[in-house]
């Protein structure tokens, strides 16, 4: 596969694990913070926050998959990867975020607006690169389907052209 123009640290081996131990020491020590909130009140996050509860768990989802497609991708040398790394690592922040507007709604309002520019810039940038991949792919696929082609069209010829006998 095409090796990646720019190489960007955050998505080295060691930079990823940090990253995940960092999501997880963050949503363990977020979760036992909810549990405290909630140990003293009847009910759970579930039924005071049931939508940011719902989203939670669809980012977490999210993140364990881009995790786990991500590692597929880095072992095949794709420069996929960077497009699933930037999903896994806006997943996590997500999370951490619904997490933090559960114990503190304005933070986690003024935290959001911050994720989603961050967000926004990136997607724009993470779509680009998508394009000139699928580009590059769209015409490289195009070309070998008219080399392969071209050839078979020159035998239908020639054999149209060669006098029966």
């Amino acid at each position: 596969m095409a090796v990646n123009p720019r190489e960007n640290p955050a998505f080295e081996t060691e930079s990823i694990i940090m990253q995940h131990g960092i999501f997880a020491l963050l949503v363990g020590t977020l979760n036992n913070q909810i549990q405290v909130k909630y140990q003293s009140i009847k009910g759970s996050p579930f039924d005071s926050h049931d939508v940011i509860m719902s989203v939670f768990l669809v980012t977490l989802f999210i993140y364990a998959t881009a995790s786990v497609a991500e590692v597929m991708l880095r072992a095949r040398e794709s420069t996929y990867y960077t497009l699933v790394g930037n999903l896994r690592l806006f997943a996590s922040a997500l999370a951490a975020i619904l997490l933090l507007a559960i114990l503190a709604p304005i933070l986690g309002c003024v935290i959001s607006v911050v994720w989603a520019c961050l967000f926004i810039g990136v997607a724009y940038e993470s779509s680009r690169d998508l394009s000139n991949i699928l580009s590059q792919s769209t015409t490289n696929k195009v070309l070998d389907m008219f080399t392969r082609l071209i050839p078979r069209v020159r035998r239908h010829e020639e054999e149209l052209n060669q006098p029966r006998v």
